[in-house]
């Protein structure tokens, strides 16, 4: 580990040991957020107990000396929302409630909506994931629920869990609704097992879970505002600009660095639009009609594979290896640099969430060298936005490649590897608005 990634996971360990003696106490909005109609059934996966929690905490790199810990409890909340066009379905998401330690007293729950980013496979949703291996596989529970107190909920998404073979709407505005009522039904099941919400809501997510929680926060500011205290925002390393990744992405002298994300795109906004074809967009696309590329059975490079776009016998895997118009047609990509009026550009810039004003409390946080998601077209620009329609409580957490671990053959994307040290600072900085700071 470097030397800064290492003094800054001791900083947040230290912060984090001075708050589990206070955190989540009166606030004086108990119960503020009593909705929840959504709510179908709870499932129980698990009760962790606060001395098994704390031999997990300490195997963690936060939490090495850590001397109390949260227990949880999961739970798999099966709710009511919207799929990509509209209709009623039945959605699935993990729900994770604390556990004080004994002695702990005043204390009361803050929620954080947690969303994933980018997933292919069923068996990596949230409440899939938690009944197959465990808490002890989900760091993000540990970090969040175990060692610093939150109540977690983690929606699945349209697509994955119980809604597996619908389709995904990926970096859609749409995608927020399963997030929105996910809460809803997490609030409902406190509610209904007595356990004490304080009402204070956080939104955190990472890549296209960045993406969710802008889309979240904003359609919660203009159309949820009575109903949810909204404390806190951490988008981290989200495509809030859509229509200047695209134009960034389709690049025909340029090889795609993940090509998986691109065709999903490309697949999820032909199926949410009329005017979008995907015979217009791609190469081969019989693939995209004849194969379920994106139903939760096929992992990134086997997509990568299928699209002709990699060749592991050879070393291939579709990473840096293939240039834009192998995917999508060259007519497209020109016609997209070129027109105003193509229709893709016209649905990525309805659904770009980078230019608002909000109200709530922003922490825009991304590593600067992120070579999936630029961060100057997409979080410095945003800030940026933010800014200069006024927005009062707006904050930005670059963080430098010298704080992240190094490059290895199973984590070689600068992107990938942020996550662990962006989540470190997204929750530190929840933490302080929990406890007033």
């Amino acid at each position: 580990m470097n030397k800064k990634l290492s003094i800054f996971l001791t900083f947040l360990a230290v912060s984090f040991m001075l708050l589990l003696s206070g955190c989540g106490g009166g606030y004086g909005n108990e119960g503020a957020n009593s909705v929840g109609g959504t709510l179908e059934k709870a499932t129980p996966i698990k009760d962790i107990n606060n001395s098994t929690m704390l031999s997990i905490v300490n195997k963690t790199p936060y939490g090495k000396n850590a001397k109390i810990a949260f227990g949880c409890k999961t739970v798999k909340i099966t709710y009511k929302t919207k799929d990509i066009n509209g209709k009623d379905i039945n959605a699935s998401g993990l729900l994770v409630l604390p556990i004080a330690p004994t002695g702990l007293t005043d204390f009361s729950v803050s929620l954080i909506c947690d969303n994933h980013g980018t997933i292919f496979l069923n068996s990596e949703a949230p409440s899939i994931a938690e009944e197959k291996y465990g808490i002890s596989k989900n760091p993000l529970a540990i970090l969040m629920t175990g060692y610093a107190g939150f109540a977690v909920a983690m929606p699945d998404y349209v697509g994955y869990g119980d809604s597996k073979g619908a389709v995904h709407p990926y970096i859609l505005k749409s995608s927020a609704q399963a997030s929105l009522d996910m809460i809803r039904a997490s609030i409902k099941y406190m509610t209904d097992h007595q356990v004490l919400f304080n009402g204070q809501l956080f939104i955190s997510g990472y890549s296209e879970g960045g993406y969710v929680t802008m889309a979240l926060a904003k359609d919660i500011e203009e159309h949820h505002a009575s109903e949810f205290h909204l404390k806190g925002v951490a988008p981290m390393a989200g495509p809030y600009d859509v229509e200047a990744l695209g134009a960034y992405d389709l690049n025909a002298s340029m090889k795609m660095v993940y090509p998986a994300f691109l065709a999903e795109i490309a697949y999820s906004y032909s199926k949410a639009y009329d005017d979008i074809n995907i015979s217009d967009l791609v190469v081969k696309p019989t693939v995209f009609e004849n194969i379920p590329l994106f139903g939760g059975d096929y992992d990134t490079v086997p997509i990568h594979v299928v699209l002709g776009l990699a060749d592991p016998s050879k070393g291939d895997y579709g990473f840096y290896t293939h240039y834009t118009n192998e995917l999508f047609k060259d007519s497209f990509i020109n016609d997209y640099q070129t027109n105003m009026n193509n229709p893709v550009r016209v649905a990525f810039a309805k659904n770009s969430v980078y230019n608002w004003t909000p109200k709530s409390k922003i922490n825009l946080i991304q590593c600067v060298d992120d070579e999936i998601i630029p961060y100057k077209i997409e979080t410095l620009k945003t800030y940026q936005t933010f800014m200069a329609n006024g927005a009062q409580d707006v904050n930005i957490t670059p963080i430098p490649s010298s704080m992240i671990a190094p490059k290895s053959k199973t984590e070689p994307f600068v992107h990938q590897r942020c996550a662990p040290v962006a989540y470190g600072a997204a929750v530190k900085w929840f933490a302080d608005i929990r406890s007033g700071e």
